[in-house]
């Protein structure tokens, strides 16, 4: 199975809301949007709450598991990703990313 990790730090570039609020605002969204929507997805979770150990900053964590990285070619891919990532790029000022297999 493949992971895809995927983390941002945000910002509100025009109504000064806190990256916090916005996270969850992208959270819900991406869940509502996403979950259980597109079959190159095995499951999903989107994650605002950070543990104060954590050594990045980062606002918002996608975690996605797909079968092959082809699927996950076909999840990034999909229009309602696309969707979704157009709204999350309007607020992102950074993105990193992982991929792996377990």
């Amino acid at each position: 199975m493949l992971h895809h990790l995927v983390w941002w730090t945000l910002k509100d570039t025009e109504n000064n809301k806190d990256p916090k609020e916005i996270a969850l605002y992208l959270a819900k969204l991406g869940m509502e949007k996403m979950n259980g929507k597109i079959d190159a997805l095995l499951s999903l979770e989107l994650i605002c709450d950070f543990a104060n150990t954590t050594t990045q900053e980062v606002q918002l964590l996608l975690h996605s598991t797909h079968k092959s990285e082809k699927e996950l070619a076909e999840y990034a891919s999909n229009p309602i990703h696309i969707e979704f990532a157009t709204e999350l790029k309007k607020y992102a000022t950074s993105r990193q990313a992982i991929d792996y297999f377990a």
